[in-house]
């Protein structure tokens, strides 16, 4: 069942009013700082362009993901299917295309997922997937930091080449606008809020109304690793479902293998390794697109 609309306006609008608090906040202590002491006008810039971020994070956080089959309730059980190719294969698109190899990976799922939607007799739509990406930074001196934007996967698009600009488009806007930064701040932000309005936030961020499913690229270790004298040549990322989210699909890399994970409710998508095999053909689709255009002057 849906959540009523009223609920999640409520639980949105606290959410506003916790991150507006957080920004004044800010705004005192670097007024108290040295650095705004020499220049205020700098500091109140910057708080500005925090805010900014945040609003346009949100406006794309808060708009209704498109309902779909993936999003209904879910077994206890769980599938894992996987998928590897050497990972020149991604970089080869990169290169001749101009994007990133995590523009790839998401042109790739959206190829995928339309094959499969379309197999299973359903008309395929832009699915909004829910993208972690690394705000990493100087003073993050210990572990990952991460945050997230959500993008349009264009599996309406039935040209390959014109899905993975799409993909493209979408990602260099939310780079663009700081929206990493802006979902990072927003998260911050609620942990200033009470328990209560925590619990209504994280309800939100798990909804299916919010997204349908999750896509991460996971960057490993380019030296070899090993163990007891054993090479790892693989690895199969596991990225968690949330409820009613009956697919995720996560790409890691190990050495030159580039390893893709599908992770699904067994009930809900009892054919994951099909699903794996659909995105492992929309990215042959990509590269032989990219091996036959000549090289760009």
């Amino acid at each position: 069942m849906r959540e009523p609309d009223g609920w999640r306006s409520r639980a949105e609008l606290l959410l506003v009013r916790s991150i507006r608090d957080l920004l004044g906040e800010q705004l005192g202590l670097l007024r108290g700082s040295l650095r705004a002491v020499r220049s205020p006008a700098n500091a109140a810039r910057e708080t500005a362009t925090g805010a900014a971020r945040v609003t346009r994070a949100l406006s794309h956080s808060l708009q209704a993901a498109p309902a779909s089959a993936l999003n209904e309730p879910l077994s206890p059980l769980r599938r894992l299917a996987w998928t590897e190719r050497p990972l020149a294969d991604l970089r080869v698109v990169k290169r001749r295309y101009g994007t990133s190899v995590n523009d790839v990976v998401l042109a790739a799922v959206a190829g995928g997922m339309r094959s499969y939607l379309m197999r299973r007799d359903e008309r395929p739509v832009a699915l909004k997937a829910m993208v972690p990406v690394s705000v990493r930074g100087s003073d993050d001196v210990l572990g990952n930091h991460l945050s997230f934007v959500f993008a349009e996967l264009p599996c309406d698009e039935p040209d390959a080449l014109d899905r993975l600009r799409r993909v493209q488009a979408t990602m260099g806007a939310r780079k663009r606008d700081g929206e990493p930064q802006g979902a990072d701040l927003a998260l911050r932000a609620a942990q200033h809020a009470p328990g209560v309005v925590q619990h209504a936030i994280s309800r939100i961020v798990a909804s299916p109304r919010t997204f349908n499913l999750v896509v991460s690229n996971i960057p490993g270790p380019p030296e070899p690793m090993y163990m007891l004298g054993c090479a790892l040549e693989a690895a199969d990322p596991v990225v968690p479902l949330a409820d009613r989210h009956a697919v995720s699909v996560g790409m890691t890399t190990i050495g030159g293998r580039a390893c893709f994970g599908v992770y699904t409710d067994r009930e809900a998508l009892p054919d994951a390794g099909s699903l794996a095999g659909d995105i492992d053909g929309a990215l042959s689709e990509l590269v032989e697109l990219a091996s036959a255009e000549p090289a760009p002057r």
